[in-house]
């Protein structure tokens, strides 16, 4: 972690900013923090968090919004987020599980969110004294939730495991789960057209036929893409690791339809897990 003046022996209160709106905690400035030296990676984890947040029915925008602003010592201008406390536990929980920062961030917000009820709630008690029963009842009660966030943490754990493990679609099985009534060339026409994937076609180093290879970065997800794909790898072949898109797993492939289907493309008609069973799966 980063060596920081601690007050109260937490790094993440060192960092914490505070501004008409409450308080809150700079993306840039948390990203060590949580055990991440490169921008794109946490950014990321911010991003499914944004997408976790919607899924439950909350404003992404005000809970983790975007922005651009002065960072770091040469005070360059780049992308930001505004993370409220909320917003920092839920990064946290879309972070890298194996890290043990993570760990620790989910501990510390969690614990600062169990402040904030326990702040409410004894205002109301605070003109009486708790019995032994009262006490042990509380015991009990911290005991269950820290269980349950072991819990949250293994299922978090599975999650990133599936993804390294390749779960997830690929672009051609995706397409042919939920949107095969329009050809495959319209469908990767819509994704590179509206933004969610790089087009390099042709933009690569030149072939001895005088024709172009496809840029390095091709059907890579774009920043608007990143909460709906990733970079899946698929081993080494030569020298370098060659990585290919595929949908996330879980809620953003539905998120992804739904998106598509906002957009104008147009979905199948019929259920889309018959049309994928009878097509072939996961290609």
């Amino acid at each position: 972690m980063t060596d920081l003046d601690i007050p109260n022996g937490s790094p993440f209160d060192a960092i914490k900013r505070v501004d008409e709106c409450g308080e809150y905690w700079s993306a840039r400035e948390l990203m060590p923090l949580l055990g991440y030296r490169k921008w794109d990676k946490f950014e990321d984890s911010v991003e499914r968090a944004r997408v976790s947040i919607e899924t439950m029915g909350m404003d992404p925008d005000a809970e983790a919004s975007r922005r651009r602003e002065a960072y770091g010592r040469t005070r360059q201008i780049g992308a930001n987020y505004r993370l409220t406390r909320h917003g920092a536990y839920i990064t946290a929980m879309n972070g890298d599980v194996r890290k043990q920062e993570i760990a620790a961030a989910q501990a510390y917000f969690a614990a600062k969110a169990r402040e904030a009820e326990v702040a409410e709630s004894g205002r109301q008690v605070a003109a009486r004294k708790l019995s032994n029963r009262e006490l042990a009842a509380m015991v009990i009660e911290e005991a269950d939730r820290a269980d349950k966030a072991v819990y949250r943490a293994e299922i978090a754990e599975g999650k990133f495991q599936a993804i390294e493990a390749g779960d997830g679609l690929t672009l051609t099985a995706f397409h042919k789960k939920y949107f095969s009534e329009v050809t495959e060339r319209t469908f990767f026409e819509h994704l590179y057209s509206r933004g969610y994937l790089i087009d390099q076609r042709g933009k690569g180093s030149e072939r001895d036929d005088g024709t172009f290879r496809n840029g390095p970065e091709h059907r890579h997800p774009t920043f608007k893409g990143k909460p709906f794909f990733y970079l899946h790898g698929s081993g080494v072949h030569g020298k370098k690791r060659r990585e290919n898109t595929r949908v996330r797993p879980g809620d953003p492939e539905l998120l992804l339809k739904a998106a598509l289907s906002k957009d104008g493309l147009r979905a199948n008609e019929h259920k889309a897990g018959y049309l994928f069973a009878i097509e072939g799966g996961v290609s």
